[in-house]
């Protein structure tokens, strides 16, 4: 197995964790939001979804840096070199703050790089969807059809997420208030409207990761490359 085989395995393994993990949040959602359990329950439900939340997390901030590797490698991407190199330290200290955001959740440090993080998303879409379209035109760094595709859908999988982050945000009022005041009506259905509101970019993310998916094992019978 050469350097080429681990940034595959690892293109798959990313992939299969940021998607699992990422079932395994929206189920525990479900069980947070249900008033049939008791709020201690509720609150330890909670911490498991906080953690395992991580995983995706982490794995969409790997997944462009081990994709760029693998591009580039193959000869796909003018991103190489230096800029393959910046790509990676971006991706680490990114990965890095995220960590910092969980380690000290609830301290205003992590409130002010919550904030940093969502607009480095906004950033980092912008940096996946441009020099995409500008390929597609002709002029970008992407060198075949298909890859710029792929980097797209990714972008609108990135871009779901940043709308669960919103529409989840009252979410944690309501939750809070539920652990001081104790359920009523008013707080669970907040929760209850706020989860339903993330669904359809939760469905987003799925959708664009398996037709991500399906054009990076498919793409020399889709595009004959």
């Amino acid at each position: 197995m050469d350097w080429q085989d681990i940034f595959k395995l690892l293109h798959v393994l990313t992939f299969v964790y940021w998607v699992g993990a990422d079932l395994g949040v929206f189920y525990s959602a479900r069980l947070v939001v249900n008033p049939k359990y008791s709020t201690e329950t509720r609150a330890t439900l909670l911490k498991v979804l906080a953690w395992i939340d991580m995983i995706p997390r982490y794995m969409l901030l790997l997944t462009f840096p081990v994709g760029a590797t693998l591009a580039a490698n193959l000869g796909y991407s003018a991103i190489d070199g230096v800029w393959l190199y910046l790509v990676w330290i971006a991706a680490i200290a990114w990965l890095i703050m995220v960590w910092q955001i969980h380690n000290r959740e609830g301290t205003d440090a992590a409130k002010r790089l919550t904030r940093l993080d969502l607009m480095l998303r906004f950033v980092f879409i912008a940096a996946l969807a441009i020099p995409a379209i500008t390929s597609l035109a002709g002029s970008g760094p992407y060198e075949t059809e298909w890859l710029p595709i792929k980097i797209l859908l990714f972008a609108g999988a990135v871009c779901c997420g940043v709308g669960i982050r919103v529409t989840f945000t009252p979410f944690g009022a309501a939750f809070g208030k539920l652990m001081t005041e104790g359920s009523s009506p008013e707080i669970e259905g907040q929760m209850t409207r706020s989860l339903n509101h993330a669904v359809p970019y939760v469905i987003g993310i799925w959708v664009f990761a398996a037709i991500t998916a399906y054009m990076g094992m498919n793409h020399e019978i889709l595009f004959g490359t």
